[in-house]
């Protein structure tokens, strides 16, 4: 009986531990399977949000007006000191906020009126028109649709601009919610988003030859690569592949941008299928989810970081995008090191190195 209640002890204790929620560094209650965590620990370890003394977050609940201003005034670093009162009647000189709240609209993102109601709660739409004052955000003038979003909806323009920079899509049904009130986590998500926008050119550069290091994971093997400009095929580049340690050719690749998107295929025989495909510009967070109908199933990509650095081939490179991709269906976790005008510098699966440029040569 005593092995029995000694077994019986264990296996309760590795059920707990099976069922147990890993959590972010940042707040006990935001979970690191939460899709939002790594916008929430980017903005934590910029002192932009703080969460509550008791180490929690309260992410599901509604963010207030004067949460926001606080937020906007770290993000943008707005000076505090010397502000012109706005004199919004709810919102003396002895606010907790009062300077920040004085910041934001002295900056022209909140409007001018008696009231400012700072435990108020904001909306879908409220962000957007923030969120476009704040970062100066383009693409007001560019379609995007929605079902429930028409040039009479109060920051139409504010909506389409948040949209086209990739900082929110909406929801699957194809709606907006511009009257819907914003979480503490979702507004955190935007702001991250906005700080990180980044339009890199993600493809190699036609003028060079790239040589790559290629450690096989198949067998273990070192092998050197190069890749040589081919043509475009009136869609994509098109580079050939030639394994320099055999002499033998591999499979040619295809690059494929149009400026909202870069994808990447090998090209074989009968068929070619992009096996990486993600729309730009690119910003913190996870841009493909894999319950996404994409042409890409199965998989999700988070953007880690947008200014990263990593050194490659003896090379320290700066402002390099991170991306993280994960699979559904396969156990392994790939890491892209994307650098502007020179394309994929590194490569990782599951934290081994499996592609590292070298050099590049002058044709």
């Amino acid at each position: 009986m005593k092995i029995i209640s000694r077994i019986l002890i264990v296996l309760l204790i590795l059920g707990f531990l099976q069922i147990q929620p890993v959590y972010a560094a940042s707040f006990k209650d935001v979970s690191s399977d939460n899709t939002l965590s790594t916008e929430i620990d980017y903005l934590v370890e910029r002192g932009i949000i703080k969460g509550y003394p008791n180490g929690t977050f309260k992410p599901n609940e509604y963010v207030t007006r004067a949460q926001v201003a606080v937020m906007i005034t770290r993000a943008l670093a707005l000076k505090t000191t010397n502000v012109k009162n706005p004199k919004y009647q709810d919102v003396p000189t002895s606010h907790i906020y009062y300077k920040e709240i004085a910041a934001t609209q002295n900056a022209g993102i909140f409007d001018a009126a008696k009231k400012f109601n700072p435990n108020g709660t904001l909306t879908r739409a409220d962000m957007a028109i923030v969120l476009q004052r704040a970062f100066k955000l383009k693409g007001t003038t560019s379609p995007y649709y929605f079902t429930d979003v028409t040039e009479k909806t109060p920051g139409y323009k504010e909506i389409l601009a948040v949209a086209n920079n990739n900082i929110t899509s909406g929801y699957q049904d194809g709606s907006f919610k511009p009257k819907l009130p914003l979480t503490r986590a979702h507004f955190s998500a935007f702001v991250a988003r906005a700080l990180t926008l980044s339009n890199p050119n993600l493809l190699k550069d036609p003028a060079y030859t790239y040589t790559y290091a290629y450690y096989s994971p198949d067998d273990g093997l070192r092998y050197t690569l190069n890749y040589q400009y081919s043509h475009n095929d009136n869609k994509n580049d098109v580079w050939t592949i030639t394994n320099m340690t055999n002499n033998k050719p591999f499979h040619d690749e295809l690059l494929y941008y149009d400026g909202s998107v870069y994808a990447q295929a090998i090209a074989q025989e009968y068929s070619s299928h992009y096996d990486f495909y993600i729309g730009l510009p690119l910003r913190i967070g996870v841009i493909v989810h894999e319950d996404d109908e994409r042409p890409v199933n199965g998989n999700r990509i988070t953007v880690q970081t947008t200014d990263g650095t990593v050194r490659a081939g003896g090379v320290n490179y700066k402002n390099v995008a991170i991306l993280e991709e994960s699979f559904k269906y396969i156990d392994v976790v790939k890491t892209y090191y994307f650098v502007d005008g020179i394309g994929l510098v590194k490569e990782l699966h599951n934290g081994e190195v499996v592609y590292e440029l070298l050099k590049r040569t002058a044709n």
